[in-house]
């Protein structure tokens, strides 16, 4: 009992360390995409159905940014998970309602990470980039 409380304790103050740092001037204008290569990988058709109750529609990519690239402003419309292969990945957030992301590389070596989204059939694009502004 007492291990399980440490690690709620641990989490909660991880989120809030996270969650905790300044946001940055919401007046600059929205970062664009540059110096980004997407590879798709994997599209499954919801053939889970079998071992679920409802379709799982899995999309998956690997992703370079190179030296100071970045994907510009976005928002991930389904549950999304990212690995690092290689490289320092930065996330610069946008709080907010809709909670806006860019994904940049700040240092001077490519950055390669797996992007996959797990989504259902019929659902909405995973990404959405914002109308420009």
């Amino acid at each position: 009992m007492i291990t399980k409380t440490l690690i709620a304790v641990a989490a909660s103050l991880l989120v809030i360390g996270f969650t905790g740092f300044p946001a940055e001037a919401q007046d600059q204008k929205a970062e664009e995409p540059k110096g980004i290569k997407v590879k798709g990988l994997v599209t499954s058709l919801g053939g889970f159905s079998a071992t679920v109750s409802t379709p799982i529609f899995i999309t998956g990519a690997t992703v370079e940014l190179e030296p100071g690239g970045q994907t510009g402003r976005q928002e991930f419309r389904v549950p999304t998970y990212i690995y690092v292969i290689e490289g320092v990945l930065t996330t610069e957030y946008e709080a907010g309602p809709i909670g806006w992301h860019n994904l940049a590389n700040r240092s001077n070596k490519p950055v390669k990470y797996l992007m996959l989204h797990v989504g259902y059939p019929g659902r909405p694009d995973p990404i959405q980039k914002p109308d420009k502004e």
